[in-house]
């Protein structure tokens, strides 16, 4: 039996009201007018890394918000973020690419189902060297949630800051992680 692909567009539904009725009863979860992906298939770990390997851009790594998203799961991010040499300026299912140019050593990346994504520390990491006053308060949520559910502090991501040096921001970004330890474990309580 085959399964179904990670993403539907209005040819593989019936007719174009279709996928509104569906995404306003909670079957799928728009990404744009025309597409969508099962809220089934976004339940899972693998099913994640399936939707967001429809998405990606060949030898590419996700990273940052998308990495977070394939790890923790919640609301898709509005733009795919990813580590490649090259750049893409067309939106992708309605989406912008985000291109890091950074170096990703095999240590701080992994293989789930068909993408390679950043470890949970380096996502981290990411979201730490990305963040912007107005997106402060999501990445702390989304730091601290990491954290909890894979159980790392910031003496894991100091040890992969030490390694960013040259990046501008790279000592804001090790404030920031250290600042969050602490409130990372009020989230814990919390949760």
């Amino acid at each position: 039996m085959d399964t179904p692909p990670p993403l539907l567009g209005n040819d593989d539904l019936p007719g174009p009201m279709c996928l509104n009725l569906l995404a306003s009863s909670g079957a799928l979860c728009k990404l744009d007018s025309a597409n969508a992906y099962s809220c089934h298939d976004s339940d899972t770990l693998y099913g994640r890394s399936c939707i967001i390997a429809t998405l990606l851009p060949s030898r590419s790594v996700a990273c940052s918000r998308t990495a977070a998203w394939v790890w923790l799961g919640g609301t898709f991010p509005e733009s795919i973020d990813i580590i490649a040499k090259a750049h893409y300026r067309a939106l992708r299912y309605g989406r912008k690419i985000n291109v890091f140019n950074r170096l990703a050593p095999n240590e701080h990346t992994i293989k789930v189902g068909p993408i390679i994504v950043t470890t949970p520390v380096r996502t981290a990491c990411d979201l730490a060297l990305n963040c912007t006053p107005e997106s402060e308060s999501l990445v702390s949520e989304i730091i601290c949630m990491l954290m909890q559910e894979f159980h790392f502090r910031s003496n894991d991501c100091m040890q992969i800051m030490q390694e960013t040096k040259h990046i501008r921001n790279a000592p804001q970004a090790r404030n920031y992680i250290l600042a969050i330890d602490g409130r990372s474990d009020e989230y814990e309580r919390s949760a």
